[in-house]
């Protein structure tokens, strides 16, 4: 094979993408070529399967924003509380005047 194109055109004329091609995207075409020749039970396991996945790291994605919007509340609280301790800190402190003169 000459160039990617050439591969691109092989795997469509030969349904099929050989294990030694690396053209960019090439390795989806090959995963919908596998998929095509499952026969209908072993597609329905492998959808239903997939939809198990998606729900799966959908929930993993959700409980990880979860996760990152308390950790921000939490910080923000955090600060705040040390800005107000440095500020009770500050006007505790004796103040000492200059003459100015």
């Amino acid at each position: 094979m000459r160039d990617n194109l050439d591969k691109w055109v092989y795997a469509f004329k030969n349904n099929e993408v050989l294990e030694e091609f690396s053209a960019p995207g090439i390795g989806s075409l090959k995963e919908k070529f596998d998929y095509l020749k499952m026969d209908e039970d072993e597609r329905r396991r492998f959808d239903k399967h997939m939809d198990y996945m998606r729900s799966e790291w959908g929930m993993i994605a959700s409980a990880r924003q979860e996760g990152c919007e308390e950790g921000i509340r939490k910080g923000a609280h955090q600060k705040a509380r040390e800005i107000a301790t440095m500020l009770a800190r500050l006007c505790l402190r004796p103040t000492r005047h200059v003459k100015r003169g």
